[in-house]
C-alpha cells in the first residue's frame, strides 16, 4: 500500500482536528473521558485531533458526532442532500465497462 496521501486532504484533516480539540476543550472534557464514552482508545482520539489520515473512519465520525460537530463539517454535504434517487437518475448514469481483451497472441 503507498504512503500517498494528497496535501490537501492531510490540511483539510489537521483543521478537522483542531477543531476537534476546540471543542473538546468548550466542553471541558480530557481526551481520556471522550474516549471512554464512546469506548475507544485515548490513542485514537489523540490521532484525530492531529488529524492522522489512519484512524479509522468510523471513530473518526463517532467523535465528531459525540462533540456535536458533523453538520459543521460537513455543511457543504448538507446544502445539496444526495439521495438514493438523484444519484442514479442522471442522463449520463451508465455503467463503465474495460474494454474486452483482444485475442492477439
Amino acid at each position: 500500500m503507498s504512503d500517498f496521501f494528497p496535501l490537501e486532504c492531510a490540511d483539510s484533516l489537521y483543521s478537522i482536528g483542531l477543531l476537534v480539540k476546540q471543542r473538546r476543550l468548550q466542553h471541558k472534557q480530557r481526551q481520556k473521558d471522550l474516549a471512554a464514552s464512546l469506548s475507544m482508545s485515548e490513542r485514537t482520539v489523540r490521532k484525530i485531533e492531529a488529524g492522522d489520515p489512519s484512524v479509522e473512519l468510523r471513530s473518526f465520525m463517532l467523535v465528531l458526532w459525540q462533540l456535536g460537530l458533523v453538520q459543521e463539517v460537513f455543511q457543504n454535504l448538507q446544502a445539496k442532500p444526495i439521495t438514493v434517487l438523484n444519484a442514479f437518475d442522471s442522463s449520463n448514469a451508465r455503467r463503465v465497462r474495460l474494454p474486452k481483451a483482444r485475442e492477439d497472441f
